[in-house]
């Protein structure tokens, strides 16, 4: 309790704007503290991942605690764990080995109950709609057109389809999601503040009526009851890692169907707090770092001052760079530099990694003059990131001449055309009969200014996982989340509700003499 107290006190936190949740979590009540952007934005991404990651989290924390180790004022933005990979295949999210935060067993389980409000809420929802449609109000929603989907943070793939019976007489199917994926998460992710989460709540599009008119969540008279379960949820949650560095951890919507990013208010409060904020971006620079600079960064005032892609041997394998002259990481290396952005790849070093590799890596990435440098915290600690902060503080202060790649003006076809060719390397895709009717309904609206926000595969970076040979990206849904103000671009398969894969994480955790094992 001592060292989060000093934590607090180093940022002039005053103590009527916390609340200890343990020993070891607090909870801040962060509007007061919301000042000008006084800090330099340090943006985490990667390669495409191995199903076990490439270690992005590992390396934010160890970078930050890098950056404490050489006298830096620095704060780390993390987003929550969600139950259903902890407890599936990708276990953990709060690092490993001497970069962790703590405590990771309470963080990755229950933690603040940011998830289980935000469940609840999402599901409130979907309960008053059913309600409206039983009682057959004026509302007049059209059970067949409910567009509001329930949450359950776990992986259940029985949920990804299910009928429903609302009394005798009326069904209706119905889609979870898990609640990483939800519409609820996303909302509360990008809010700014409390004002603002009412005003994206009120005008969340629900359902339609059975004239085909649409209705808002406003119209069931519940943003009260959504406002009063999220009042906590909202607030950001400060923890320390093992070396005592302070990291807010907050929201956590998935990258391949949503933004992929912690809250915008956890990162501007970090901002506001400290000289270096760190934030990390969801699974690859095709998914996260993408949506972070067109969809986070839509108004150009969360531009990162240098980039950090992280890169290990594992998956430099796993894509045959070795074989194909590095071209995997090229094109997400490219990924950044069309933005014109300070950039560093990290090598985030893995005990027995090759080092025959390793120096063949670093002479390409010399040779094509990238800067890089050796990530070694998870097994040195925060001496073993000395090197990269420090080359990390130097890109900060070089001036950078951003350049915007999506304008708002530009058509929702011109949008995706320029994410398909600019992040995915496709020269074509196919815009299905039903998309292309809902992209022109979308442009007689006021949504059509809005950032898309594309659904794709985590695995690849065209989408293309089983390496098919005639591949073709399709475009086959598109939506509009008006409470997240953007507009969901589906490509291809990509499910909203993991399954359990065969010998999940689930079944090693366990509870010895009061203490969690087995969270990997």
């Amino acid at each position: 309790m001592e060292k989060i107290l000093k934590a607090l006190s180093k940022f002039k936190i005053n103590q009527n704007d916390y609340e200890f949740y343990g020993k070891k979590i607090v909870k801040i009540d962060y509007e007061k503290y919301m000042k000008d952007n006084k800090g330099k934005l340090i943006l985490m991404t990667s390669i495409n991942p191995t199903p076990a990651g490439e270690g992005k989290t590992t390396t934010a924390i160890g970078l930050a605690d890098g950056l404490q180790y050489i006298g830096k004022n620095v704060i780390l933005a993390l987003r929550e764990p969600s139950l259903g990979p902890v407890f599936g295949r990708k276990g953990t999210a709060t690092g490993g080995g001497e970069s962790e935060v703590i405590p990771m067993d309470e963080i990755n389980l229950h933690f603040t109950g940011d998830f289980h409000a935000i469940t609840t809420a999402n599901n409130l929802i979907s309960a008053q709609i059913d309600s409206e449609v039983y009682w057959n109000t004026d509302l007049k929603i059209d059970s067949n057109k409910v567009v509001w989907k329930r949450c359950m943070d776990v992986n259940d793939r029985a949920l990804r389809r299910i009928e429903l019976k609302i009394g005798s007489k009326i069904s209706r199917t119905e889609e979870f999601t898990i609640t990483a994926a939800s519409n609820m998460m996303t909302i509360l992710s990008l809010s700014k503040n409390i004002k603002d989460l009412r005003e994206r709540l009120d005008n969340s599009l629900i359902a339609y009526n059975l004239n085909g008119k649409e209705v808002y969540l406003r119209e069931l008279n519940i943003t009260g009851s959504l406002m009063a379960i999220l009042k906590k949820a909202i607030q950001p949650n400060l923890v320390l890692t093992k070396y005592d560095t302070p990291t807010l951890v907050h929201c956590g919507p998935f990258a391949n169907i949503a933004t992929g990013t912690n809250s915008i208010i956890s990162t501007k409060l970090g901002l506001s707090l400290a000289n270096y904020c760190i934030v990390e971006s969801g699974f690859g620079s095709d998914l996260g770092f993408e949506k972070y600079m067109n969809v986070i960064n839509n108004d150009n005032d969360l531009i990162p001052d240098c980039t950090v892609m992280v890169v290990t041997l594992r998956a430099l394998n796993l894509h045959n760079d070795f074989e194909n002259n590095f071209d995997h990481l090229e094109k997400h290396l490219k990924h950044i530099t069309q933005y014109n952005l300070n950039l560093i790849v990290a090598i985030n070093f893995i005990q027995g990694d090759s080092e025959e590799q390793l120096g063949i890596l670093k002479r390409w990435l010399d040779e094509n003059k990238y800067n890089w440098e050796m990530n070694k915290a998870y097994t040195d600690g925060a001496k073993g990131a000395e090197n990269l902060a420090q080359k990390v503080v130097e890109l900060c202060e070089i001036k950078q001449n951003f350049k915007k790649l999506i304008n708002s003006n530009e058509t929702i076809e011109e949008k995706i055309e320029k994410v398909v060719k600019n992040f995915y390397y496709l020269k074509t895709f196919k815009i299905t009969k039903n998309a292309q009717e809902k992209i022109n309904a979308i442009k007689k609206t006021k949504y059509s200014q809005l950032p898309i926000c594309m659904v794709k595969s985590s695995n690849s970076i065209d989408g293309n996982d089983l390496k098919e040979p005639n591949y073709e990206m399709i475009i086959k849904d598109v939506n509009v989340n008006t409470g997240a103000k953007f507009i969901l671009v589906y490509t291809n398969n990509v499910m909203s509700m993991p399954g359990l894969n065969k010998n999940p994480n689930s079944k090693d955790i366990d509870l010895e003499n009061g203490i969690i094992v087995g969270l990997k």
